[in-house]
């Protein structure tokens, strides 16, 4: 799927590295159900939602009855290395379970960041004082 319309691709977007995409370049942001994105301005809306919460939510908007959870795996200047999602139903990832979800996704990532930076690259690295 288009990177519009998923959390991952939502994620990545949201910590690009400047210069790495434009919005603008994008391909035409098509419909895969009645939730998904297809606005630019919609779209620049929710990466703003996204960066300010720490996590991208698809809910129904590259398929129905999917729910996707994705946190980004940032390196030391904050941009997504890399993204990890959980993804299952709605009946599964609710809403009153989502944070749950988030809150172990962005352990994962930290651990994923150890595992794909060298420490002078990792967003978690510790300070040199």
């Amino acid at each position: 799927r288009p990177l519009h319309s998923t959390a991952l691709g939502k994620v990545l977007l949201a910590w690009v590295r400047p210069g790495e995409q434009d919005l603008d370049a994008l391909p035409p942001l098509h419909a895969h159900t009645d939730r998904t994105i297809t606005a630019l301005a919609d779209l620049r809306a929710e990466l703003d939602r996204v960066r300010a919460a720490g996590h991208a939510l698809n809910d129904g908007e590259s398929a129905y009855g999917v729910r996707t959870a994705a946190v980004p795996v940032l390196d030391a200047a904050g941009h997504a290395h890399a993204a990890l999602a959980v993804r299952s139903t709605p009946d599964v990832i609710t809403d009153d379970r989502l944070a749950w979800f988030v809150n172990r996704a962005h352990a994962c990532a930290r651990a994923l960041e150890v595992l794909l930076l060298p420490p002078s690259q990792r967003h978690s690295a510790p300070d040199a004082t």
